[in-house]
């Protein structure tokens, strides 16, 4: 439950400012983030729960949006197809 108010509370959520809320290093909670292997089915369950009661949509539109990355470091960034560029590429 604190790790779910640590990251829904509204805070800023870059990797920096919640490891200094958790009282860690981030680079130590990066390699966690984007090393673990964890369920993450509920995790995203939770947070469709929370925009449909927040927002009330009437409908959906789900679009893929790729950021373009310069280097490896950051999590998620791979070599795969990025909308964005119109080819594959770091994002």
């Amino acid at each position: 439950m604190y790790l779910r108010g640590l990251l829904l509370d509204g805070r800023r959520k870059s990797m920096q400012p919640m490891a200094a809320r958790l009282g860690i290093d981030h680079q130590r909670l990066q390699q966690f983030i984007t090393s673990s292997t964890w369920p993450h089915e509920r995790v995203r369950a939770d947070l469709a729960r929370r925009a449909v009661r927040m927002l009330a949509p009437e409908v959906w539109v789900i679009d893929d949006t790729g950021l373009v990355k310069d280097g490896d470091c950051s999590p998620g960034v791979a070599r795969q197809y990025c909308g964005t560029l119109g080819k594959t590429g770091n994002c």
